[in-house]
C-alpha cells in the first residue's frame, strides 16, 4: 500500500515536472529527473522488502514466546513457628503457595520437578533465632548444590539468611531444599520462602 501511494506521489511529480519544462526554453532546461525517479522507486521497493522480512521476524519472535513453556513458583513454609528439630534430613515442605506457573511445584512434597531442560534460577531464605542453628541444603536429585546456615549463639538477635543458584536442568530433574537434622527454622508473615522460575530452554 505505502508502495503504491508513493509511485502514485513520484508520478505525478513526474507530470508536474514534464508540464514545467515545457514552457521553458532550451536553454533553461533542468537536467531531468526519470533516472532519479526509477532510483527513489527501486530504494522504496527494497525498503518495503525489508519491512517485510522485518515484519516475518517479529511474528517468529512472537510465536515462540508464545510457545515457551512459562514456569515460576514462589512459596513460604507457612508453619506460623518453629520447625524442627528432626533427627534427620527432612525435605522443606512450603506450603504458602503464592504462585505456581506451569504447576512444576509439588506443594504436598515440596519438590520443584523441572518440565523442561533448560536454565533456572533458585533462591530460598529463612529466619530463626540465634539460641538454634540452621542449616537449610538446596538439592537437585539428592546432591547438595548450595548451602544457608547460621550457628547456634548464646547472645544477638534473630538471624536471616539465604541463598541463589542458577542451575542447568534436564527434563525431570528435582529440586528441594533439606532442612538438616538437628537444625530448626522460623516461618511467620511469610519470611522463610522457596521460588524459582525458568530462565531460558535449551
Amino acid at each position: 500500500m505505502r508502495l503504491t501511494i508513493a509511485v502514485l506521489l513520484l508520478l505525478c511529480k513526474c507530470l508536474i515536472f514534464e508540464l514545467v519544462t515545457s514552457e521553458l526554453s532550451d536553454n533553461d532546461q533542468p537536467t531531468c529527473p526519470l533516472k532519479i525517479c526509477t532510483d527513489v522507486l527501486k530504494d522504496l521497493g527494497a525498503s518495503e522488502a525489508r519491512l517485510k522480512a522485518l515484519e516475518a521476524q517479529i511474528e517468529e519472535i512472537k510465536k515462540e514466546s508464545r510457545d515457551k513453556p512459562k514456569v515460576a513458583f514462589s512459596a513460604s513454609l507457612g508453619s506460623n513457628g518453629f520447625s524442627g528439630p528432626f533427627n534427620t534430613d527432612t525435605t522443606l515442605v512450603y506450603k504458602d503457595v503464592f504462585i505456581n506457573v506451569g504447576k512444576a511445584y509439588h506443594q504436598d512434597t515440596g519438590i520443584f520437578t523441572a518440565p523442561v531442560r533448560g536454565v533456572y534460577y533458585f533462591s530460598f531464605f529463612y529466619h530463626c533465632s540465634i539460641v538454634h542453628s540452621t542449616v537449610l541444603i538446596l538439592k537437585r536429585n539428592g546432591k547438595h548444590v548450595a548451602l544457608a546456615k547460621h550457628h547456634k549463639r548464646i547472645i544477638g538477635s534473630a538471624e536471616n539468611g539465604g541463598n541463589g543458584v542458577t542451575l542447568e536442568l534436564e527434563k525431570g530433574d528435582a529440586v528441594y531444599i533439606v532442612l538438616q537434622r538437628d537444625s530448626w527454622i522460623w516461618d511467620g508473615d511469610s519470611i522463610t520462602v522457596f521460588s524459582g522460575f525458568l530462565i531460558d530452554t535449551m
